[in-house]
Protein backbone atom coordinates (compact mmCIF):
# COMPACT_ATOMS: atom_id res chain seq x y z
CA UNK A 1 0.00 0.00 0.00
CA UNK A 2 0.93 3.64 -0.86
CA UNK A 3 1.32 6.48 2.07
CA UNK A 4 -1.86 8.54 1.07
CA UNK A 5 -2.47 12.18 1.81
CA UNK A 6 -5.99 11.62 3.80
CA UNK A 7 -6.52 8.51 6.03
CA UNK A 8 -10.08 8.64 7.50
CA UNK A 9 -10.09 6.94 10.70
CA UNK A 10 -14.07 5.61 11.91
CA UNK A 11 -14.42 3.68 15.09
CA UNK A 12 -17.15 1.37 15.69
CA UNK A 13 -17.93 0.03 18.91
CA UNK A 14 -21.82 -1.68 18.55
CA UNK A 15 -22.98 0.53 15.35
CA UNK A 16 -21.87 -1.19 12.26
CA UNK A 17 -25.23 -0.27 10.33
CA UNK A 18 -24.30 3.29 11.04
CA UNK A 19 -20.65 3.16 10.71
CA UNK A 20 -21.35 1.26 7.26
CA UNK A 21 -23.49 3.89 6.31
CA UNK A 22 -20.92 7.08 7.40
CA UNK A 23 -18.66 4.94 4.85
CA UNK A 24 -21.37 5.24 2.23
CA UNK A 25 -21.43 9.26 3.30
CA UNK A 26 -18.10 9.91 2.10
CA UNK A 27 -17.33 7.15 -1.15
CA UNK A 28 -18.56 9.52 -3.80
CA UNK A 29 -16.13 12.16 -2.44
CA UNK A 30 -13.19 9.95 -1.49
CA UNK A 31 -13.49 8.30 -4.99
CA UNK A 32 -13.25 11.30 -6.79
CA UNK A 33 -10.05 12.83 -4.74
CA UNK A 34 -8.23 9.41 -5.36
CA UNK A 35 -5.48 10.20 -1.90
CA UNK A 36 -7.74 8.85 0.17
CA UNK A 37 -8.00 5.78 2.45
CA UNK A 38 -10.93 4.93 4.99
CA UNK A 39 -9.96 2.73 7.97
CA UNK A 40 -12.76 1.14 9.86
CA UNK A 41 -12.10 0.31 13.22
CA UNK A 42 -13.81 -2.30 14.97
CA UNK A 43 -13.01 -1.81 18.84
CA UNK A 44 -13.98 -4.69 20.31
CA UNK A 45 -17.28 -4.84 19.25
CA UNK A 46 -18.10 -8.24 20.34
CA UNK A 47 -21.01 -8.44 18.30
CA UNK A 48 -20.39 -9.60 15.15
CA UNK A 49 -19.14 -6.28 13.91
CA UNK A 50 -16.52 -7.42 12.12
CA UNK A 51 -18.17 -9.48 9.63
CA UNK A 52 -20.77 -7.32 8.84
CA UNK A 53 -18.73 -4.46 7.70
CA UNK A 54 -16.44 -6.16 6.15
CA UNK A 55 -19.02 -7.91 4.22
CA UNK A 56 -20.76 -4.51 3.47
CA UNK A 57 -16.95 -3.33 2.45
CA UNK A 58 -17.17 -5.96 -0.49
CA UNK A 59 -20.68 -6.15 -1.42
CA UNK A 60 -20.59 -2.59 -1.52
CA UNK A 61 -17.26 -2.18 -3.31
CA UNK A 62 -15.37 -0.16 -1.40
CA UNK A 63 -12.44 -2.35 -0.73
CA UNK A 64 -10.20 -1.16 -3.49
CA UNK A 65 -10.25 2.32 -0.65
CA UNK A 66 -11.56 0.97 3.10
CA UNK A 67 -10.13 -1.22 5.23
CA UNK A 68 -11.55 -3.10 8.16
CA UNK A 69 -9.07 -3.38 11.08
CA UNK A 70 -10.75 -5.66 13.89
CA UNK A 71 -8.82 -5.04 17.54
CA UNK A 72 -9.38 -7.49 20.17
CA UNK A 73 -9.49 -4.83 23.05
CA UNK A 74 -11.36 -2.24 23.04
CA UNK A 75 -8.98 0.63 24.07
CA UNK A 76 -11.39 3.57 24.22
CA UNK A 77 -12.29 6.22 21.13
CA UNK A 78 -8.60 7.40 21.14
CA UNK A 79 -6.89 4.23 21.00
CA UNK A 80 -9.03 3.31 18.24
CA UNK A 81 -8.31 6.34 16.17
CA UNK A 82 -4.61 5.77 17.19
CA UNK A 83 -4.86 1.74 16.05
CA UNK A 84 -5.57 3.30 12.28
CA UNK A 85 -2.35 5.95 12.33
CA UNK A 86 -0.45 2.84 13.32
CA UNK A 87 -1.81 0.58 10.91
CA UNK A 88 -1.24 2.99 7.74
CA UNK A 89 2.25 3.74 9.36
CA UNK A 90 3.24 -0.05 9.59
CA UNK A 91 1.30 -0.38 5.67
CA UNK A 92 2.99 2.30 4.26
CA UNK A 93 6.32 3.28 6.42
CA UNK A 94 5.08 6.84 6.56
CA UNK A 95 2.08 8.95 8.03
CA UNK A 96 -0.62 10.42 6.11
CA UNK A 97 -0.43 13.78 5.42
CA UNK A 98 -3.70 14.35 7.09
CA UNK A 99 -5.89 12.48 9.38
CA UNK A 100 -9.42 12.79 9.72
CA UNK A 101 -11.59 11.77 12.82
CA UNK A 102 -15.01 11.10 11.70
CA UNK A 103 -17.45 9.41 14.08
CA UNK A 104 -19.54 6.43 12.55
CA UNK A 105 -22.79 8.09 13.93
CA UNK A 106 -21.91 10.98 10.92
CA UNK A 107 -23.26 11.48 7.83
CA UNK A 108 -20.77 13.53 5.62
CA UNK A 109 -22.36 16.16 3.12
CA UNK A 110 -21.00 16.44 -0.19
CA UNK A 111 -17.68 18.47 -0.24
CA UNK A 112 -17.20 18.01 3.59
CA UNK A 113 -13.62 16.61 3.24
CA UNK A 114 -12.72 19.18 0.52
CA UNK A 115 -13.49 21.60 2.76
CA UNK A 116 -11.32 20.96 5.52
CA UNK A 117 -8.67 19.64 3.73
CA UNK A 118 -8.28 23.21 1.49
CA UNK A 119 -8.13 25.22 4.92
CA UNK A 120 -5.54 23.32 6.67
CA UNK A 121 -3.73 23.14 3.42
CA UNK A 122 -3.71 26.98 3.07
CA UNK A 123 -3.31 27.96 6.91
CA UNK A 124 -0.04 26.28 7.98
CA UNK A 125 -0.12 26.89 11.07
CA UNK A 126 -3.63 24.80 11.55
CA UNK A 127 -2.75 21.49 13.34
CA UNK A 128 -7.03 20.88 14.22
CA UNK A 129 -10.21 21.64 12.33
CA UNK A 130 -13.49 20.84 12.67
CA UNK A 131 -16.73 20.74 10.92
CA UNK A 132 -20.02 22.14 11.74
CA UNK A 133 -22.33 19.34 13.30
CA UNK A 134 -25.98 19.15 12.42
CA UNK A 135 -28.98 17.62 14.20
CA UNK A 136 -30.83 14.90 11.77
CA UNK A 137 -33.57 17.86 11.47
CA UNK A 138 -30.57 20.44 10.30
CA UNK A 139 -30.29 22.36 13.57
CA UNK A 140 -26.70 23.29 14.51
CA UNK A 141 -25.15 21.49 17.07
CA UNK A 142 -22.57 22.94 19.12
CA UNK A 143 -19.33 21.53 17.81
CA UNK A 144 -16.79 24.46 18.88
CA UNK A 145 -15.52 25.16 22.74
CA UNK A 146 -14.15 27.15 24.66
CA UNK A 147 -11.41 25.14 27.22
CA UNK A 148 -12.94 23.59 30.85
CA UNK A 149 -11.63 25.50 33.38
CA UNK A 150 -12.71 26.02 37.41
CA UNK A 151 -14.86 29.16 36.37
CA UNK A 152 -16.76 27.35 33.75
CA UNK A 153 -17.20 24.44 35.82
CA UNK A 154 -19.01 27.32 38.36
CA UNK A 155 -21.29 28.40 35.56
CA UNK A 156 -22.19 25.15 34.03
CA UNK A 157 -23.06 23.87 37.71
CA UNK A 158 -25.04 27.53 38.43
CA UNK A 159 -26.72 28.07 34.24
CA UNK A 160 -27.36 31.74 36.03
CA UNK A 161 -27.30 34.44 33.49
CA UNK A 162 -26.27 37.40 35.94
CA UNK A 163 -23.16 34.59 37.17
CA UNK A 164 -22.13 33.95 33.71
CA UNK A 165 -21.75 37.93 32.85
CA UNK A 166 -20.17 38.48 36.21
CA UNK A 167 -17.34 35.29 35.64
CA UNK A 168 -17.10 36.45 31.69
CA UNK A 169 -16.27 34.77 28.72
CA UNK A 170 -16.91 31.25 30.35
CA UNK A 171 -19.22 29.38 28.34
CA UNK A 172 -18.22 26.50 27.12
CA UNK A 173 -20.11 25.78 23.67
CA UNK A 174 -19.53 28.73 21.26
CA UNK A 175 -22.04 30.57 19.03
CA UNK A 176 -22.03 29.23 15.46
CA UNK A 177 -20.57 31.40 13.50
CA UNK A 178 -20.62 31.44 9.15
CA UNK A 179 -17.22 32.10 8.56
CA UNK A 180 -13.92 29.61 9.66
CA UNK A 181 -12.81 30.45 13.47
CA UNK A 182 -10.40 29.89 15.49
CA UNK A 183 -11.13 28.14 18.82
CA UNK A 184 -9.58 26.15 21.98
CA UNK A 185 -11.19 22.78 21.45
CA UNK A 186 -13.43 21.30 18.25
CA UNK A 187 -15.53 17.87 18.70
CA UNK A 188 -14.14 15.04 18.18
CA UNK A 189 -17.18 13.92 15.65
CA UNK A 190 -15.02 15.26 12.84
CA UNK A 191 -11.93 16.26 13.80
CA UNK A 192 -8.91 16.19 11.07
CA UNK A 193 -5.21 16.57 12.19
CA UNK A 194 -1.96 16.97 10.53
CA UNK A 195 0.77 15.25 10.15
CA UNK A 196 3.37 18.46 11.32
CA UNK A 197 0.85 18.26 14.67
CA UNK A 198 1.51 14.35 14.63
CA UNK A 199 5.22 14.51 14.30
CA UNK A 200 5.51 17.54 17.45
CA UNK A 201 3.05 15.85 19.76
CA UNK A 202 2.39 12.76 19.11
CA UNK A 203 -0.86 10.67 18.82
CA UNK A 204 -4.07 11.24 20.58
CA UNK A 205 -3.47 10.13 24.64
CA UNK A 206 -5.09 6.93 24.69
CA UNK A 207 -5.25 7.03 28.47
CA UNK A 208 -8.92 8.89 27.74
CA UNK A 209 -11.47 5.66 27.18
CA UNK A 210 -13.71 8.49 26.33
CA UNK A 211 -14.52 12.16 26.29
CA UNK A 212 -11.96 14.51 26.70
CA UNK A 213 -9.49 12.77 24.71
CA UNK A 214 -9.75 15.90 21.84
CA UNK A 215 -10.17 18.48 24.15
CA UNK A 216 -6.85 17.34 25.30
CA UNK A 217 -5.47 17.51 22.00
CA UNK A 218 -6.25 20.90 21.26
CA UNK A 219 -4.62 21.67 24.52
CA UNK A 220 -1.62 19.46 23.56
CA UNK A 221 -1.78 21.41 20.04
CA UNK A 222 -2.00 25.53 21.44
CA UNK A 223 1.04 24.38 23.83
CA UNK A 224 3.03 23.14 20.89
CA UNK A 225 2.35 26.43 18.60
CA UNK A 226 -0.42 25.21 16.50
CA UNK A 227 -4.30 26.53 16.09
CA UNK A 228 -7.14 24.83 15.78
CA UNK A 229 -10.39 26.44 13.92
CA UNK A 230 -13.74 25.16 12.92
CA UNK A 231 -14.93 25.22 9.10
CA UNK A 232 -18.26 25.56 8.89
CA UNK A 233 -18.22 24.79 5.05
CA UNK A 234 -17.55 21.45 6.37
CA UNK A 235 -20.69 19.89 7.36
CA UNK A 236 -21.92 16.46 8.60
CA UNK A 237 -25.11 15.12 10.17
CA UNK A 238 -24.28 13.59 14.03
CA UNK A 239 -26.67 11.21 15.46
CA UNK A 240 -25.57 11.54 19.05
CA UNK A 241 -24.37 9.52 21.44
CA UNK A 242 -25.46 5.95 20.05
CA UNK A 243 -22.81 3.89 21.85
CA UNK A 244 -23.06 5.84 25.03
CA UNK A 245 -25.75 7.57 26.27
CA UNK A 246 -23.72 10.40 27.51
CA UNK A 247 -24.71 12.74 24.84
CA UNK A 248 -27.58 12.67 22.29
CA UNK A 249 -31.46 12.28 23.00
CA UNK A 250 -30.55 9.61 26.04
CA UNK A 251 -28.19 12.01 28.14
CA UNK A 252 -30.54 12.37 30.67
CA UNK A 253 -31.94 8.77 30.72
CA UNK A 254 -28.25 7.22 32.01
CA UNK A 255 -25.65 7.68 34.93
CA UNK A 256 -22.79 9.60 34.43
CA UNK A 257 -20.52 6.00 33.41
CA UNK A 258 -17.07 6.45 35.50
CA UNK A 259 -14.82 6.53 32.74
CA UNK A 260 -15.97 9.99 32.17
CA UNK A 261 -15.52 11.27 35.45
CA UNK A 262 -11.87 10.26 35.03
CA UNK A 263 -11.61 12.15 31.16
CA UNK A 264 -12.61 15.19 33.18
CA UNK A 265 -10.05 14.88 36.07
CA UNK A 266 -6.97 13.38 33.40
CA UNK A 267 -7.80 16.68 31.59
CA UNK A 268 -7.95 19.26 34.17
CA UNK A 269 -4.70 18.01 36.36
CA UNK A 270 -2.94 17.55 33.00
CA UNK A 271 -3.72 21.54 32.17
CA UNK A 272 -4.12 23.07 35.47
CA UNK A 273 -2.89 21.09 38.32
CA UNK A 274 -3.81 18.69 40.90
CA UNK A 275 -4.76 21.93 43.00
CA UNK A 276 -7.21 23.57 40.67
CA UNK A 277 -8.76 20.56 39.99
CA UNK A 278 -9.46 20.08 43.42
CA UNK A 279 -10.62 23.69 43.29
CA UNK A 280 -13.02 22.61 39.87
CA UNK A 281 -14.44 20.11 42.20
CA UNK A 282 -15.46 22.32 44.93
CA UNK A 283 -16.78 25.02 42.97
CA UNK A 284 -19.11 22.15 40.92
CA UNK A 285 -20.38 20.54 43.48
CA UNK A 286 -21.09 23.52 45.91
CA UNK A 287 -22.74 24.98 42.90
CA UNK A 288 -24.84 21.84 41.07
CA UNK A 289 -27.59 21.94 44.24
CA UNK A 290 -27.91 26.07 43.85
CA UNK A 291 -28.47 25.58 40.21
CA UNK A 292 -31.03 23.17 40.35
CA UNK A 293 -32.80 25.33 42.71
CA UNK A 294 -32.40 28.38 40.77
CA UNK A 295 -33.54 26.40 37.60
CA UNK A 296 -36.62 25.25 39.82
CA UNK A 297 -37.75 28.61 41.05
CA UNK A 298 -37.25 29.78 37.49
CA UNK A 299 -39.92 26.91 36.32
CA UNK A 300 -36.81 25.66 33.96
CA UNK A 301 -36.12 21.47 33.56
CA UNK A 302 -32.74 20.06 33.72
CA UNK A 303 -31.81 17.44 31.68
CA UNK A 304 -29.14 16.35 34.61
CA UNK A 305 -28.77 12.10 34.36
CA UNK A 306 -29.52 10.27 37.37
CA UNK A 307 -27.94 10.35 40.56
CA UNK A 308 -25.06 12.85 38.81
CA UNK A 309 -24.55 15.36 41.98
CA UNK A 310 -23.85 12.12 43.99
CA UNK A 311 -21.80 10.13 41.27
CA UNK A 312 -19.62 13.39 40.98
CA UNK A 313 -18.43 13.41 44.24
CA UNK A 314 -18.04 9.28 45.01
CA UNK A 315 -16.03 9.43 41.77
CA UNK A 316 -13.85 11.85 43.11
CA UNK A 317 -13.84 12.00 46.87
CA UNK A 318 -15.72 8.70 47.67
CA UNK A 319 -13.73 5.14 48.56
CA UNK A 320 -11.26 4.73 45.72
CA UNK A 321 -11.88 8.23 44.72
CA UNK A 322 -9.78 9.70 41.68
CA UNK A 323 -8.57 12.49 43.13
CA UNK A 324 -6.88 10.43 46.44
CA UNK A 325 -4.32 8.78 43.76
CA UNK A 326 -4.09 11.88 40.89
CA UNK A 327 -0.94 10.41 39.63
CA UNK A 328 -3.13 7.79 37.59
CA UNK A 329 -4.66 10.50 36.08
CA UNK A 330 -1.38 11.87 34.73
CA UNK A 331 0.22 8.42 33.14
CA UNK A 332 2.50 9.04 30.52
CA UNK A 333 1.02 9.93 26.71
CA UNK A 334 1.50 7.63 23.44
CA UNK A 335 4.01 8.48 21.28
CA UNK A 336 3.47 7.82 17.65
Amino acid sequence: MDPVKLLVAIVNYRTPALAVEAVAAIADEVRARGDTHVAVVDNASGDGSPALIGAAIAERGFGDWCTLIPLEVNGGFAAGNNAAVRWHQAQTGALPELVWLLNPDTRAHPGAIGALVDFVTAHPRVGICGSRCLWEDGKIWASAFRFHSPRSELNDALQFGPITRLLGNVEIALPPSDEPSRVDWVSGTSFMITRALIERVGLMDDGYFLYFEETDYCARAEAAGFETWTVPASRVTHIGGQSTGVTGTARAQKRRPRYWFFSRGRFFVHRYGVGATHLANFLWLAGRPLGRLIARLRGRPTDDPPRLWRDFLAAYYGPNGLMYAPRALIAERPAV
